[in-house]
């Protein structure tokens, strides 16, 4: 009886585990911004280019990451 309590109490904190790691899990990165083209991007477009940094999005040689957090759109209040 007492093996029995042990595992069903061990499952269900297994389980809990589960169910709180999961939404960290499938968690997206927050989207970025290219300055240049002040479009959104999923990931850093900055790539090394013979030894420079290059943006495949601008076509053009960069001196510093033009990737920036894209600020949340903002809503329109009606008044």
């Amino acid at each position: 009886m007492m093996r029995r309590f042990t595992s069903i109490t061990l499952g269900t904190l297994l389980l809990a585990g589960l169910t709180l790691a999961a939404p960290q899990a499938t968690k997206k990165e927050a989207p970025l911004r290219c300055t240049l083209t002040d479009k959104t991007i999923e990931k850093c477009c900055c790539e090394q280019r013979d030894g420079k940094l290059y943006c495949p999005l601008a076509k053009k040689t960069i001196d510093k990451c033009c990737c920036v957090a894209a600020e949340p759109k903002k809503e329109k209040k009606n008044t």
